[in-house]
């Protein structure tokens, strides 16, 4: 792995785990004025931006060995 591929990961991962808070945040206040419709729908979301995150660590281990 070069230097700037390490950079471009460790961008991405930010960028995912912001997004993860960003749902997170959404979630509570959907939560706390009741529109469950929305909470489904921005779960599924997170759901989604989790894996995405999840997948960065995976890629990240590849190039350590």
């Amino acid at each position: 792995m070069d230097q700037a591929e390490g950079l471009r990961s460790i961008f991405k991962r930010q960028q995912c785990i912001q997004k993860v808070r960003d749902y997170h945040q959404q979630i509570r206040e959907a939560v706390a004025h009741g529109k469950t419709q929305k909470v489904s729908q921005l779960l599924s979301l997170l759901e989604t931006a989790q894996l995405q995150l999840e997948a960065t660590y995976d890629q990240s281990s590849k190039w350590v060995h």
